[in-house]
């Protein structure tokens, strides 16, 4: 059975290319937002398999929408989509148990961690 993914970023391209890609390797994609409080919103909506969400965005940040959707439900599958690769970024991600993705990704890399 296909996963269900909603991703979020707030660079409409990256969007569209990441959702293009997912559904192309039989990812269902029920949702798109480009900010945190959408990807809420989304999941509220959708109960996706997977999150896929950039850090930084306006009007709700990543980190935002991961707490959000921790509230929501403590086992969704969240995994960060950024450029962001400080050290207290990989730190906080740790904490709060969510896999890490660097832009720019292997989109290879993207499939084999939603599918496990």
């Amino acid at each position: 059975m296909s996963k269900s993914v909603i991703v979020i970023d707030d660079d409409e391209d990256t969007v569209r290319l990441f959702s293009e890609f997912l559904e192309e390797h039989g990812i269902s994609v029920v949702g798109n937002g480009f900010d945190g409080v959408t990807a809420v919103k989304l999941y509220k909506q959708t109960k996706p398999d997977v999150v896929l969400i950039d850090l930084n965005m306006p009007n709700g940040s990543g980190f935002y929408a991961i707490k959000k959707i921790q509230d929501i439900n403590p086992e969704a599958k969240i995994i960060a989509v950024t450029a962001d690769s400080s050290y207290s970024t990989e730190e906080k991600l740790e904490k709060l148990n969510i896999p890490l993705i660097q832009k720019p990704f292997k989109m290879d890399k993207v499939i084999q961690i939603i599918e496990n």
